[in-house]
C-alpha cells in the first residue's frame, strides 16, 4: 500500500499522547475528566473486566487512526478486469482422453474444469477454444460470449492421434496482431494434454514462436505420470511432462500436473486468478473512511451502553 499524502501519517504520533492522557485521567473522578473521548463516564472506575472497561476508548483510538490513514489517501494494488486480454483454451481430444484414471474420465473432467475456468473470467474478457487430436480445430474464435464457449466445450468429441504443436500453433493464430507482429493485448494460451506429440509440427518450435510474439502459454498435464514398469501406459497413456514443462518455461507460463480431478480444478482455479485480470493501483481512502466511521459508531454504542450500566 502506498499513500498520496504520506506526510499526514505523522499525525499518528499523536495517538500515544492520547493513550498517555487517557491512562493519567482514568484514575480521576469522571466529573473532572477532560473530554478526549466520546463519553467521560467510561473513565469512572467501575468493577468490570479490563477489556470491557477500555473497549470504547480503544475503538475510538482505532477510529482516529483509520481516519488519519484515510486522510493520507492510501492506494492499494487490486486485480481489475482487463478487457484487452485474450485467452485461448486449447484442449487435447485424443482417444486416450477416454481413460478413467481421472474420474469420471479424463475428457469429462477436462470439460468440467475448463467450464469452471470460463465462468470465473471477468465478463469483458475475450476467450476462445481450440481442440486438437491429429489436427487442430478452432472451435470458437476469441469472443466475449462466454456462454458460446461453455456450450462448445460440452460438445467436444474425441479423435485419433495427438498433435500438441498443431494445437498450439492454431491457438497462436487466434490473436489479432499489430504491425510489429505482437498481440494487441495481453494474450494467454492454456493448453491441456494427456499424451505426447506424435503428429505434426514439433511443439517446442511453436513455443519459440509464442515467445517471440509475447504470448504466455500455461500447460496442464492430465492423467497419471509415467510408470517405469508399464511400457504400454508410458507410450500411449502418459502425458509428456518434459515437453509441457518446457513449453511453459519458454513462454513465461506455469506448468501443472493434474493426476486427479481435484488437482485439475485447482490448476484452473489458480490460472483464473491471473488470466483476464490486471493489477491496478486504486485509491481506497473511501473504504478506509467507511471503516473508520463504523469503528467510531461502535465506540459510541459501547460508551452509551456503559453509561446505562453505570
Amino acid at each position: 500500500m502506498v499513500f498520496q499524502a504520506p506526510q499526514l501519517l505523522l499525525l499518528l504520533l499523536l495517538l500515544p499522547v492520547l493513550v498517555w492522557e487517557y491512562r493519567r485521567r482514568i484514575g480521576r473522578a469522571a466529573s473532572s475528566a477532560y473530554v478526549l473521548f466520546p463519553n467521560p463516564a467510561q473513565f469512572a472506575p467501575i468493577p468490570q473486566s479490563p477489556w470491557k472497561r477500555h473497549l470504547g476508548a480503544g475503538l475510538y483510538l482505532v477510529a482516529l487512526a483509520l481516519g488519519i490513514v484515510a486522510l493520507a489517501r492510501p492506494q492499494a494494488t487490486l486485480l481489475m478486469p482487463d478487457n484487452l486480454a485474450g485467452v485461448i483454451l486449447t484442449i487435447d481430444i485424443s482417444l486416450s482422453m477416454r481413460a478413467t484414471d481421472i474420474e469420471p474420465s479424463r475428457i469429462e473432467a477436462a470439460k468440467a474444469a475448463a467450464q469452471s475456468f470460463v465462468k470465473a473470467l471477468p465478463p469483458g474478457a475475450k476467450v476462445g477454444l481450440v481442440s486438437f487430436a491429429g489436427y487442430a480445430t478452432t472451435e470458437v474464435p476469441l469472443t466475449t460470449d462466454h456462454q458460446r464457449v461453455l456450450e462448445r466445450i460440452e460438445n467436444l468429441e474425441l479423435a485419433r492421434r495427438t498433435a500438441i504443436g498443431e494445437g498450439l500453433r492454431e491457438s497462436l493464430l487466434q490473436f489479432p496482431l499489430d504491425e510489429a507482429g505482437k498481440p494487441l493485448g495481453p494474450s494467454t494460451v492454456v493448453l491441456l494434454s494427456d499424451g505426447r506429440n506424435n503428429w505434426g509440427v514439433e511443439p517446442l518450435e511453436v513455443a519459440e514462436q509464442a515467445k517471440q510474439m509475447g504470448v504466455v502459454v500455461h500447460t496442464i498435464g492430465l492423467g497419471r505420470r509415467q510408470s517405469e514398469d508399464d511400457f504400454y501406459f508410458n507410450n500411449w497413456m502418459a502425458f509428456d511432462e518434459h515437453t509441457l514443462r518446457a513449453i511453459a518455461q519458454a513462454t513465461g507460463g506455469e506448468y501443472y500436473a493434474a493426476e486427479s480431478a481435484q488437482a485439475l480444478y485447482e490448476a484452473y482455479r489458480k490460472l483464473g486468478k491471473v488470466v483476464g485480470w490486471k493489477p491496478t493501483r486504486t485509491e481506497v481512502s473511501g473504504a478506509v473512511s467507511l471503516l473508520a466511521a463504523l469503528t467510531l459508531a461502535s465506540s459510541l454504542l459501547v460508551s452509551n451502553w456503559r453509561r446505562r450500566v453505570v
